[in-house]
């Protein structure tokens, strides 16, 4: 069946926009140009099943299909999250002139890692979620709407699913509602024809009911697709399955290894399974490359050597498949002859009542168990002398390697361990089962958190709100604020009435003042504080000093040292408003020298103060010395621009400047009482 069009009906490229495409992905829906379809190629056909439409075998049926998923816009599932759709990515189409390393990317992207294609989001569990998709596909079939089973099946939905209260599977729903496009469709995701239902009877049994007997046999056509595959290979024919005859092997130009057949022999049915369907792919790549060989426009693109690499399968199966290409066609057929064979043979056995597993045998094999296995990258460029051996091995040998290849697999189900295998099958349905139960509940749990964090959030407000009118009911009521941090940061310095016989400084608690005071950046929460050296130490002394004022007031009521006192005080007062001033604008006055001028003051201050008090003396000393160089820094910040240490070094003279206030505040506060 050739692909037939009018000159009005040019077809484009569903990958580049090229128009006159003459090639086709079944399982994706869309036509393509020749250089798109060498990349299709180059990706497996696990990920696209590429036809020509010209030139290869159609079956009416799916050329329809794939006829009615391209004019119904079966791209824009693939492509739903472009730039041109309106999507987030910032990725656009590439057109048919951009290179083809740019086609290979998008193509890579779009097909391999469908990284544009519609995805519904589901809130519930995986099981849950192919349960919905099933369902939705199951009640979609009946319909001839192809393009939405088409998106249920690109999101994921199983095409064998089950469906528990219909008690059956959605290709019998196809097939006994007539639906010969969804049925193809279906057959292409792998929808399996002899499946049974809830009453024994498989879509295969439905079609013989229908009036028209095409779709009955469409479903027996996939049903032998691989042995009629096999065997159209070896003599261009296919067996007549309308007369009963199902299954034949031809006779002429043939001949059986025995070698081959004993190995083949030993091998259990998944094995063997296994290797029927890599020898199934390797035979459709040759016939795809004759087919793309004999077509004009293909010149000058890559082909496809071997199979390409397929990362669902292990790496043992993946050498394999690709050590098949070093067959030559004599050779290949003569393995495809065998196992036909193997397979008539199993066939027989299985239908006399027997089974046809075996037991698991070693076969000893001389090639290296793990070779290098070709990436996608393998494909740009294979040197012609590797596409021809000079001297090839005997078929026997290269049989031996091909299926002692498959030989090494721990999960090889044999008749010993299906009982086990079905413990086992059961046990996980269980653990599924229950990891949904938990899930479940975890959930609940979820929401009981986000209501509590509402409930604490809420709080949190009031909280706040009562705290901003404290502060403002405090300030109306005498409270100048000048207690906090923050007076020493203002342009006005220290915004303190101080005076030789009237100081009034406002006693801050140090613990409350740092809560209240913002942090320098977003970057450093305080780091300022902690680069003074011994800050907690000094704290503690600080909070046992506070104890102990009581005790200490009388030492400032001796009246030979008042006056002098009270000038040294207001010497450090107006000292610390200047270099406030300066720290505001680093750039205009000397931050360091204004530090100096407070160290004077402070040292003038602690030769007239007594001996008792040395300890908090002490303290001021110490922080004084920090002083000097935090200005200095901030200076050097401000110069280079650095903003981030410019904010780490400003907040670390703030708080020094505020603890040396305090201090002196303590001393003049104390001398007043007692004056």
């Amino acid at each position: 069946m050739l692909w037939t069009k009018s000159r009005n009906n040019i077809e484009l490229c569903g990958d580049c926009g090229a128009v006159d495409a003459t090639w086709a992905s079944v399982n994706k829906g869309i036509l393509l140009c020749t250089q798109c379809c060498s990349i299709h190629r180059s990706l497996g056909r696990h990920i696209s099943q590429v036809k020509s439409l010209l030139k290869s075998t159609w079956h009416p049926n799916q050329l329809n299909m794939v006829s009615c998923l391209n004019n119904n816009g079966a791209n824009n599932i693939w492509e739903h999250a472009l730039l041109e759709n309106g999507g987030k990515l910032m990725k656009k189409k590439p057109n048919a002139m951009d290179s083809i390393s740019i086609k290979k990317e998008f193509i890579k992207l779009k097909h391999q890692q469908c990284a544009f294609a519609f995805r519904e989001i589901y809130e519930d569990t995986l099981l849950s979620v192919e349960n919905e998709l099933g369902k939705q596909l199951h009640a979609s079939v009946r319909t001839p709407n192809l393009e939405t089973s088409f998106r249920l099946l690109a999101s994921g939905a199983d095409p064998n699913y089950f469906h528990d209260e219909k008690g059956s599977t959605p290709l019998h729903v196809a097939v006994k509602s007539d639906q010969r496009i969804q049925a193809e469709l279906l057959l292409v995701y792998g929808a399996d024809p002899s499946c049974p239902d809830n009453h024994g009877k498989t879509p295969l049994d439905y079609a013989k009911c229908l009036p028209d007997k095409d779709l009955l046999k469409r479903l027996i056509d996939s049903q032998y697709e691989v042995t009629d595959t096999f065997i159209h290979y070896l003599s261009l024919r296919k067996p007549d399955h309308s007369n009963g005859i199902h299954f034949f092997i031809p006779q002429t130009g043939l001949k059986s290894n025995s070698a081959s057949l004993t190995k083949l022999r030993k091998l259990n049915n998944h094995v063997f399974e296994e290797l029927v369907m890599d020898v199934y792919d390797e035979v459709d790549r040759r016939e795809t490359e004759a087919i793309w060989l004999s077509c004009a426009d293909t010149t000058g693109f890559n082909d496809v050597p071997f199979l390409p690499l397929d990362n669902t399968l292990s790496t043992t199966r993946n050498q394999g498949r690709q050590k098949l290409a070093k067959f030559s066609t004599p050779e290949l057929k003569n393995l495809v002859y065998d196992i036909l064979v193997e397979t008539q043979r199993r066939q027989t056995v299985s239908d006399s009542g027997g089974t046809s597993l075996v037991r698991e045998t070693s076969i000893v094999d001389d090639d290296p168990l793990y070779d290098s296995v070709a990436s996608d990258d393998d494909y740009a460029m294979v040197p012609e002398e590797e596409k021809v051996a000079s001297s090839p091995p005997s078929n026997t040998e290269r049989v031996e390697k091909s299926l002692s290849c498959q030989n090494d697999k721990d999960s090889i189900i044999s008749l010993d361990n299906v009982s086990k295998t079905n413990q086992i099958l059961e046990q996980l349905t269980k653990q599924l089962k229950n990891s949904d139960n938990t899930i479940t509940d975890l959930k609940a749990e979820v929401v009981k958190l986000r209501q509590c964090v509402k409930v604490l959030q809420t709080e949190n407000s009031e909280l706040k709100s009562r705290l901003s009118q404290s502060t403002s009911s405090s300030r109306l009521n005498g409270d100048s604020g000048l207690d906090s941090s923050e007076f020493i940061s203002e342009n006005q310095g220290i915004d303190v009435n101080l005076s030789t016989n009237d100081i009034i400084i406002h006693n801050v608690d140090l613990k409350q003042s740092r809560k209240n005071q913002r942090p320098s950046s977003m970057y450093e929460t305080r780091e300022g504080l902690n680069k003074v050296q011994n800050w907690h130490a000094i704290k503690n002394q600080v909070k046992q000093m506070e104890g102990s004022r009581s005790t200490t007031q009388s030492l400032y009521s001796m009246p030979q040292n008042r006056e002098t006192i009270l000038q040294c005080t207001e010497q450090i007062t107006k000292t610390i408003q200047q270099l406030c001033r300066s720290i505001k604008e680093p750039e205009k006055e000397e931050c360091a020298s204004s530090a100096e001028k407070v160290k004077l003051s402070i040292l003038k201050l602690a030769s007239y103060l007594p001996k008792e008090t040395e300890e908090r003396m002490k303290l001021m000393l110490e922080l004084v010395s920090r002083l000097q160089p935090e200005c200095v820094s901030l200076q050097a910040s401000q110069q280079t621009g650095d903003m981030k240490s410019f904010e780490v070094h400003f907040g670390n003279v703030r708080d020094i400047a505020f603890h040396l206030a305090k201090f002196t505040k303590d001393i003049i506060t104390n001398y007043s009482t007692n004056q």
